[in-house]
């Protein structure tokens, strides 16, 4: 049992924060099945908006702890990747509209997480990125199933094949993110689309 999420509620808004402490903010099949289980409790309590973020400077996640994915087995690796999908999936199916705040790196496995989200708003300062073809992997937590959804065929081929960083403007030119703020702003733009939402004033959000 993980404890990797810090949980805040305002009105119909949960916040969760991926707090690991003095370990680095990497996620697991673990920890984003821990995410939709709060996010379910939190869905089930009234909320109508829940926003991901991090509790970490310039970093919403580390993706997949790669010592850990060197080391599993086939059969081990399978179920490894398939309950992060059953958590992702559970997410992008969550009662909850949901958004991912996105202050710095997101690359592997978080950005799976962050394409989940029915919204993403990133910083001037963000990155994403599948490292994956530099490390001879792919993803296994469904990214190659959002990503065609958020960005089209072609540009999830260049995701997955390439292994590029994207900076923030370019992942907004692409589809991949939103709307971009200032790292000073994000907080308050999010929370500002958060409270828009649970109005139910979606059609308002990018004008």
């Amino acid at each position: 049992m993980t404890d990797s999420w810090r949980t805040s509620r305002e009105g119909p808004v949960a916040r969760f924060f991926l707090d690991t402490g003095e370990r680095p903010p990497t996620l697991s099949p673990e920890i984003l099945g821990e995410l939709a289980g709060r996010i379910d409790r939190e869905a089930a309590a009234g909320a109508s908006v829940a926003v991901i973020a991090s509790a970490a400077a310039g970093v919403f996640a580390a993706g997949a702890d790669l010592r850990v994915v060197r080391e599993l087995t086939p059969a081990v690796g399978y179920l490894y990747a398939r309950t992060g999908q059953e958590a992702l999936f559970r997410i992008a199916r969550a009662a909850c509209a949901t958004i991912a705040e996105i202050d710095g790196a997101c690359y592997g496995g978080a950005l799976d997480l962050a394409m989940a989200c029915d919204i993403r708003f990133a910083s001037s300062r963000a990155a994403f990125c599948h490292p994956g073809p530099r490390l001879g992997i792919v993803t296994g937590w469904g990214g190659t199933v959002f990503a065609p959804r958020r960005i089209g065929v072609a540009r999830a081929r260049r995701l997955f094949r390439s292994g590029e960083v994207f900076d923030a403007p370019a992942a907004y030119s692409m589809g991949l993110v939103d709307e971009l703020a200032s790292s000073e702003d994000l907080s308050g733009r999010t929370a500002s689309a958060a409270r828009q939402i649970s109005q139910g004033n979606w059609n308002q959000l990018f004008r």
